[in-house]
């Protein structure tokens, strides 16, 4: 009598799962994954095609939020290999994440309901800490299964686990019409420039006029020092006046020419209400407003010829005006002239 052929139990086949997924661990082809990385399981349920199809949706949304990388493998898959009960403890599935060598671990299942939909259970676990951190439990039409739906249904499966995605930072893009800058802007070009410019008349008026007083000035100032100045001609004519004191006939006025004090002081030196010597006083009277001219002119020399400098610097220095360069580029003109009727005519010209 032939014993009955036993088939490999339950046990036997999770033992054989158990050591190939160890296998996969320790290989090096197939190393354990490092800390960050998850595995998002393929959902179990009573309708294989669809829960594979939203399944393959999570896992590329999931990973689009950076949740990924980890091992796959479906939950039934994962259950069976751990000899977890049903349903499943949270202890039973952290364990098998640890064997996957996740962090983190996103399951579910996906049944039919009586109305022709489906419910959706789907949870993300912590691993090291066994806890899950957030389950969602909705009702999805048969619609939002769709191949033209079931993308946007994954990606709000994932916005419910994971919530809103960050909006990424947009820096404002300067506006053209608003300064970007603290102060006064660089063209690169110089508000005053120095050059040879049609000047206005003022300018030139200005320039010649200086010019001339300080000449003036200068001339004045020269010709009233060269008379008062020592051994000049004022000077000589108060010697000799001196000189003609000592023969005339009036023994009053006598003033020495060779005395070391000064000839204007003894000249006017008060004698029975008049002064000693007239003559000499008239030629020190002169003498004294010369000097005073002489001071002044030299004075208004220095006047002038910061003027002329002035008028000068203005008649080179102008300000850079690229309209007006522009327009004298082009030969710009215009002019107005009287009509017999009455009235102006204007006319202009300009070179391209």
């Amino acid at each position: 009598m032939s014993k009955p052929t036993r088939r490999p139990s339950s046990s036997f086949l999770a033992g054989v799962t158990a050591v190939t997924l160890m296998f996969g661990a320790v290989a090096p082809a197939r190393a354990a994954a490092p800390p960050g990385k998850a595995s998002v399981l393929t959902l179990e349920g009573d309708d294989p095609a669809r829960a594979t199809a939203l399944s393959k949706a999570l896992q590329s949304e999931f990973a689009a939020r950076g949740v990924g990388g980890g091992r796959e493998m479906s939950l039934a898959e994962l259950k069976l290999t751990m000899g977890c009960d049903e349903p499943p403890s949270v202890a039973c599935l952290s364990s098998g994440g640890k064997t996957l060598g996740v962090d983190r671990m996103v399951y579910g299942t996906l049944t039919k309901t009586k109305s022709g939909g489906y419910s959706l259970t789907l949870s993300m676990m912590e691993i090291g800490s066994a806890t899950v951190q957030r389950t969602v439990n909705t009702e999805l039409s048969a619609g939002a299964l769709a191949d033209g739906a079931i993308q946007a249904t994954a990606k709000d499966m994932v916005v419910q686990i994971m919530g809103p995605e960050a909006a990424a930072e947009v820096k404002p893009q300067p506006d053209e019409t608003t300064p970007t800058e603290v102060g006064p802007k660089d063209d690169g070009q110089r508000k005053w420039i120095w050059g040879r410019y049609n000047a206005p008349t003022w300018k030139k008026a200005g320039l010649a006029a200086s010019a001339a007083l300080t000449v003036v000035s200068l001339g004045v100032a020269i010709g009233t020092y060269v008379m008062i100045k020592p051994n000049g001609k004022l000077y000589n004519d108060l010697i000799d006046a001196a000189n003609n004191s000592q023969t005339d006939e009036n023994d009053d006025n006598n003033i020495d020419p060779h005395t070391r004090d000064d000839l204007c002081t003894l000249a006017r030196a008060q004698s029975g209400g008049e002064v000693k010597n007239a003559e000499m006083t008239k030629i020190c009277n002169k003498a004294d407003g010369l000097a005073s001219a002489s001071t002044a002119a030299f004075i208004a020399t220095g006047v002038f010829a910061a003027s002329t400098l002035v008028f000068t610097t203005l008649l080179f220095v102008h300000k850079n005006k690229p309209g007006v360069a522009r327009l004298r580029h082009h030969g710009v003109t215009m002019g107005m002239a009287p009509t017999r009727g009455g009235g102006v005519m204007l006319g202009g010209s300009l070179r391209f």
